[in-house]
């Protein structure tokens, strides 16, 4: 999460002005959708998993996506489960420290395509990242830290109580510049207007990876913690599909 104001108001602003496949890319997945008189198909996904401030933004967010999405043939290793969810990703390009510029708050995301992924689901989930210090409490650089925020306070106690089992130092917060409870969130527009999302420290991502600052080396040097904490996180999801279709 870059200090200061955003350069651009919006993603459109920023499309209109950055080059794709230059400054950026995105990417995106949906289920098919299908219907047929008499015919039963199994229902289209509606989980949706985000990162919207990838690649050089907020490192080690963009394999954190695909993997929880489960969309990992290019990774060294895979999930528990092959289940695969909806996913929206961008990824900042540009070289080195210059990527803050593409940072666009949650609140003024609006690509279409992220927007209407969104609304078309019941469970979201963001991937965001922060530095150590700006959460509060912090012990400082080094702090290793799942800060937990959105509207869906159902699914996010949820993702506290096992994170937390599995022994990661995950807790839910009311800070306002990380807990996401803003209605003009993205990942607050799914269908039932409540999603959940992380704020991870540096040093959360980085000890998720045995090559963490190119990223090149992120896909093929995940390590033991990083599929322990993107299981967990599948394995969240699917508790709360169980209850939601209670």
């Amino acid at each position: 999460m870059p200090e200061g104001k955003d350069r651009y108001i919006g993603m459109n602003h920023l499309y209109a002005h950055e080059t794709e496949g230059v400054n950026y890319t995105k990417e995106w997945h949906r289920h098919r959708w299908r219907y047929k008189t008499s015919k039963n198909y199994k229902d289209e996904n509606e989980i949706f998993i985000m990162a919207p401030h990838g690649g050089g933004i907020e490192r080690g967010t963009t394999e954190l996506a695909l993997a929880t999405a489960g969309f990992t043939s290019d990774f060294n290793r895979h999930p528990a489960s092959a289940e695969t969810y909806d996913y929206f990703i961008f990824n900042g390009k540009n070289p080195g420290d210059q990527n803050g510029s593409l940072h666009v708050t949650a609140s003024n995301y609006d690509d279409f395509v992220a927007n209407e992924l969104v609304q078309n689901s019941v469970i979201s989930l963001a991937f965001h990242g922060c530095t150590d210090e700006q959460p509060e409490p912090n012990t400082g650089e080094g702090y290793k830290a799942c800060i937990i925020g959105g509207l869906d306070i159902a699914f996010m106690t949820i993702l506290e109580y096992q994170l937390h089992d599995a022994g990661f130092n995950a807790r839910i917060s009311d800070q306002e510049m990380l807990n996401g409870d803003l209605p003009d969130n993205i990942i607050n527009k799914n269908k039932r207007k409540t999603g959940a999302q992380f704020e991870l420290t540096t040093s959360f991502r980085r000890s998720l990876y045995d090559i963490f600052d190119t990223p090149i080396g992120r896909k093929t040097s995940t390590n033991d913690d990083f599929w322990l904490f993107v299981n967990t996180i599948r394995q969240s999801i699917e508790e709360y599909q169980v209850l939601l279709s209670a």
